[in-house]
């Protein structure tokens, strides 16, 4: 049943169809065939540069085109399960409801109003109620997070209430702030940027060595890192203390594609003398998108490990240079998997997915050899393997982490071009989202100057701030002399 199951981003599922059937539109609203995906509307002319909702609003026109392909979909997807359904789009809720609304298929929705923090992105604000009432829908509410120890889950349940009240018999409507250890939980303000990567990376240090968390369960959350401007200085911080960090904002989107996986699984089997996950995962890919017969599958197979077996990177095989390793995954992918993947995944047959994803990788890869001891160390180190994970706040949205500091709360990240009651409530989803990546450890730190931004301000985040000590946080100003002492 595994095979049956298929997993997309909407954006991935609606370009799927615009690419395999554009030709079934009249020939001026056609694409190219080598469009470009862009994100700005003013960059897009509608035929070589598109932005997804052009591509959602072309889709939903070919489906409503052809009643065959529509009863196709309808038959082939019998249960619908769309997550984090709180950040689509109207053009995104059409196309859902033209192809599932009073169809056969069971559609289920889940997702958060709490976290919608994708209302820049025009997200539906009343998404579930329309879904209520299209679908005939029954509405289960879920009103508390279980990945979290009880004070923790408590205190965010504290702070969900206060921005968004929720009104049920079934919720207390008087919740009562937390006693939170501040050794787990405070707001710490630090005098500048030096000071505050000091003391965070000695308190990662703590964690790991006395609590004993690994580093990949130890996340670094920012509402921006453009140029890696709140990430560099902790990163190098850490690395005097011998603990590595990977910038999963640079290769988290080409791990989630099928061709990442398949790079990533060939490079741990090249470097390491055994890895049976590694090769399981690379034979069910392979098994998966080929379209040979068995036998034919169990000789290529034998083939890969082959090659795989004459071209090892560890023992005699460690000082191969970046170059030796490109041109053996290159050889790889070329005799046994593009073809299968393009068969397979429609994404790759247009535009340049393929080549910035192995190109994107590799390059990950390059960079991360410079601070690892071995190949295999550098390939541990871009998945994410004992090094702590520093992303986005939007880049974590369904990931959870033992420990979670989120740093930077200050204007700049989060009203740097002012403030309104609709950019407050955004801000907050926000915060609650970082907030509610943590199960039993959690940080949040601010400081009054920074290397790019200059003396920091308060003046609109200060709401957020007094929220979070209002419930239970601990608001903690660390002195330069306070060493290891938050």
């Amino acid at each position: 049943m595994s095979e049956r199951f298929h997993s997309f981003t909407i954006e991935a599922f609606t370009k799927s169809i615009v690419d395999r059937f554009m030709y079934t539109l009249p020939k001026h609203e056609q694409p190219n065939d080598d469009y470009k995906l862009v994100f700005n509307p003013r960059d897009s002319d509608s035929r070589t540069s598109l932005t997804f909702d052009q591509l959602t609003i072309m889709a939903l026109k070919i489906v409503n085109s052809s009643p065959y392909l529509m009863s196709s979909i309808r038959a082939t997807y019998k249960y619908v399960f769309i997550d984090e359904f709180q950040d689509l789009n109207g053009h995104q809720y059409d196309f859902v409801k033209s192809i599932f609304c009073k169809s056969q298929s069971v559609v289920t929705v889940v997702g958060d109003t709490k976290q919608s923090i994708m209302k820049f992105a025009n997200a539906l604000p009343d998404g579930f109620i329309k879904f209520e009432e299209d679908f005939q829908a029954d509405i289960k509410v879920i009103f508390t997070n279980f990945r979290a120890v009880p004070e923790l889950k408590k205190f965010i349940d504290c702070i969900g209430n206060e921005w968004w009240p929720i009104n049920s018999e079934n919720v207390e409507s008087d919740i009562e702030c937390v006693e939170l250890n501040k050794n787990n939980y405070s707001l710490l303000c630090f005098d500048d940027e030096e000071h505050e990567v000091k003391q965070l990376s000695l308190k990662i240090k703590q964690w790991i060595d006395e609590d004993e968390i690994k580093p990949e369960e130890i996340a670094v959350l920012f509402r921006t890192n453009t140029n890696n401007n709140y990430s560099k200085n902790l990163s190098k911080a850490l690395l005097d203390l011998d603990i590595l960090s990977v910038n999963e904002s640079n290769i988290q989107d080409h791990l989630s594609e099928p061709l990442g996986k398949v790079i990533i699984s060939l490079l741990c089997l090249l470097t390491r003398v055994r890895d049976v996950d590694a090769w399981e995962s690379l034979r069910h890919s392979y098994i998966y998108c080929s379209s040979s017969n068995s036998l034919h599958k169990d000789f290529e197979l034998s083939r890969i490990l082959e090659l795989i077996g004459s071209n090892q990177c560890y023992g005699e095989g460690a000082n191969k240079s970046f170059d030796i390793i490109s041109d053996t995954i290159a050889e790889i992918m070329n005799e046994f998997f593009y073809d299968n993947l393009k068969k397979t995944w429609s994404q790759y047959n247009q535009g340049t997915l393929m080549d910035d994803t192995f190109n994107g990788v590799l390059k990950e890869l390059k960079e991360a050899r410079n601070i690892s001891s071995s190949w295999a160390d550098a390939v541990d180190l871009i998945s994410g393997v004992g090094a702590i994970r520093m992303m986005t706040i939007h880049k974590s949205k369904g990931l959870e982490f033992e420990a979670v500091i989120l740093l930077g709360l200050e204007d700049f990240s989060y009203f740097r071009y002012g403030m309104t009651q609709k950019k407050l409530d955004e801000e907050r989803s926000t915060v609650f989202v970082a907030l509610s990546r943590a199960k039993s450890k959690l940080l949040v730190s601010c400081a009054l100057g920074r290397e790019h931004t200059g003396q920091s301000k308060f003046s609109h985040v200060t709401s957020i701030i007094n929220d979070l000590a209002k419930f239970g946080m601990n608001k903690l100003r660390v002195e330069k002399s306070d060493y290891l002492k938050i």
